[in-house]
């Protein structure tokens, strides 16, 4: 069976109102950090009854629109990272985890609620897609040395055995 893989497309969302979109302003289909950036700072506070929020959008293509996966990653002077864990359509997309480091990345005085370095993969295998060969026997070594440390407290406890039947049988 051969898996076709589906483009997907990643945009942001300002909103005026994070919890209810269509009160105020709201723009989609942003493309860029620093178009998202700059629409989110000139949102008048004097005007604002609800929190301004940033979010993410990943579309993919050949779906209709109310498939896609949105979710506020910014909320007012906040980043809610841990939510994460719980959408793996953005997380499995590494489109989408490098928009929201560079958003992240663009609002340094902002507090940041858990962190991307779960979804982030080492240098070495960013570069290639893959481990690299150093990792793999490392990796290799550890199953190693835990299977030779488990066969050795079997064979101990054998040897106990052994030793406990042979003073049964001479008393």
């Amino acid at each position: 069976m051969i898996h076709e893989v589906k483009k997907t497309v990643v945009t942001l969302t300002v909103a005026e109102c994070g919890e209810f979109h269509n009160l105020g302003e709201y723009h989609e289909n942003i493309t860029s950090v620093g178009e998202a950036a700059a629409i989110f700072k000139r949102i008048p506070p004097e005007r604002m009854n609800g929190i301004p929020s940033i979010g993410i959008n990943i579309h993919t293509k050949g779906t209709k629109h109310y498939e896609d996966t949105q979710m506020d990653i910014i909320s007012g002077r906040t980043a809610d990272l841990e939510v994460l864990d719980y959408v793996p359509d953005i997380t499995n997309n590494p489109k989408a985890m490098a928009v929201i480091a560079e958003l992240v990345g663009s609002f340094p005085d902002i507090k940041v609620r858990g962190s991307l370095e779960k979804w982030q993969k080492p240098e070495k295998e960013k570069q290639t897609g893959r481990p690299s060969v150093r990792e793999k026997l490392a990796e290799k070594k550890a199953v190693i040395e835990q299977r030779d440390e488990t066969g050795k407290e079997i064979r101990e406890k054998g040897e106990e055995k052994k030793l406990e039947a042979s003073q049964e049988l001479a008393l």
